[in-house]
Parts: structure tokens; sequence; C-alpha cells
């Protein structure tokens, strides 16, 4: 800390906005590591043979390594609001645009991978057999992926983590909603009216929508990691942190 005070202000906060996210990013590798981990532990003829070898390491990661998706939806709740509510203030964009933008960013590259794992899955079945090849999808199974509905219209997905993507754009776009509520209706007082729908939604979800299986494949049912994440990237840049990050620690502790 001490050579940034010989910075200017500007630059000291840029140098602390570097290393924040530096971590983050370290974060988020990490985190992806260990769900590769776990896809490999857990689905395919691969872990059936390779568990013998080491079967509490294969075990732990079968059954542990998913936790990280838990790191991705705090990170995710972090930086999104960033981007739909940057220092504090709702952006100035429309919900229809901000969410398109959101889509374009993550629907091409998905719909190509979708691809290559609907072209692989014919190859790998003429080497083995095996519960885990998808069978060929049909063009409404396609085009609820393609539209990342493929859960909640009830069809089996094209690859094991696609169901990610989806949930990812459904708590982007509640998380935005959410604060739109809040920024229609107190715009003079959104960063309070924010918060005050968000904490309400975060136990919602931790003490009611998570603890029923029914909803897991809405995104209420994740929200919980996901506000607490937006909370925190909230009360990182605000006088009242301590405030804010105390009320996340109890609510992430309970």
């Amino acid at each position: 800390a001490e050579p940034l005070r010989h910075l200017p202000e500007s630059r000291q906060s840029m140098s602390a906005e570097n290393s924040r996210l530096a971590f983050i990013d370290a974060l988020k590798a990490s985190a992806s590591q260990l769900i590769v981990l776990h896809h490999l532990a857990f689905y395919g003829p691969m872990s059936d043979y390779a568990h013998p070898l080491a079967p509490e390491v294969f075990s732990w990661l079968s059954q542990y390594a998913r936790i990280a998706v838990q790191a991705f939806l705090v990170i995710g709740g972090f930086l999104a609001v960033k981007s739909i509510a940057p220092s504090g203030h709702f952006v100035q964009k429309t919900v229809p645009a901000i969410l398109w933008k959101r889509y374009l960013k993550l629907v091409p590259p998905y719909v190509c991978a979708l691809l290559l794992a609907i072209a692989a899955a014919p190859i790998a079945e003429s080497l083995t057999t095996h519960e885990s090849i998808p069978a060929p999808p049909t063009a409404a199974q396609f085009i609820a992926h393609v539209f990342l509905l493929q859960s909640i219209l009830g069809f089996d997905g094209l690859s094991a983590g696609v169901w990610y993507i989806a949930i990812d754009f459904h708590l982007y776009a509640l998380l935005l909603l959410t604060l739109w509520l809040a920024n229609s209706a107190m715009p003079q007082h959104f960063a309070t009216a924010g918060r005050a729908l968000l904490i309400a939604l975060v136990l919602a979800s931790l003490f009611y929508f998570n603890r029923n299986d029914g909803w897991d494949n809405w995104a209420v049912y994740f929200f919980g990691a996901y506000g607490l994440g937006a909370l925190v990237s909230w009360g990182t840049s605000r006088n009242q942190a301590p405030l804010w990050l105390g009320l996340v620690f109890v609510a992430a502790l309970t």
C-alpha cells in the first residue's frame, strides 16, 4: 500500500481496481480447473477406469469439486452489478438493450460449443457405448438451447455444463430487473432501494427457493450466491463498506 501514496488519486483507484480484478481472475481460473476435473471424474467412461487408480481423489472431485460453481455465481453477481449500476448509478440504457448485449456476449461461443458437442457425439458413439453420450437433438431441443430455455422447458442438456450458461443469463436478467425496479421506484435513492430489494431477494433465495429442489431450473434458486456477490461489489465501493460487508458475511454464514 505504501507506494500507492505517491500516486495521484485516480491512478491509486486504477491500481486498486486492477489488483482486485487480478484476484477475481485468479479465483475464476482456479474454479474453472476444479469444474473441469469434476466433469472428468464424474462423467464419461474415462472416470470409470480412472477411479480405481486414485479412489479418494476421484471421489472428492466427483462429489465436492462442483462447489466451485458457487464461486462462479458470486463472481458473476460481483461483476454484473458493475455493468448494470457502475458507481452506484443505474446505467442509462433500456432493459431490452442491456439484455440483448448480454445475450450476444454469451450465445455465439456457446452455440459453437453446442455444435461441436453435437458433431462429436456420433463419433464417440461409434467408438464406445456409454449413457453420458447424448442422442441426436430434436429441432425443438436445439432451439430451446439457443434461447437458453432448455431446463425450464424440460429438455435434456446437450452437454454437461451448458445449464450454467442459461442460469448465468437468467440471473443477470433477474438482477437487471430488480435494479431497474429500484431505479424506477426511487431514482433519487437508487442505491438504498437497490440494496434493499437485493437483500430481500437474496434472503428469499437462501431461505426458501434454494431449499426446494423444485426451483433448481430457475434463477431464484441460485440468486442467494449471485446476489451476495452483487452486494459485495457495491459494499466495497462505498464508505459504509464494513456495515454492508458485515451483513453479507452474516447472511453467508446463516
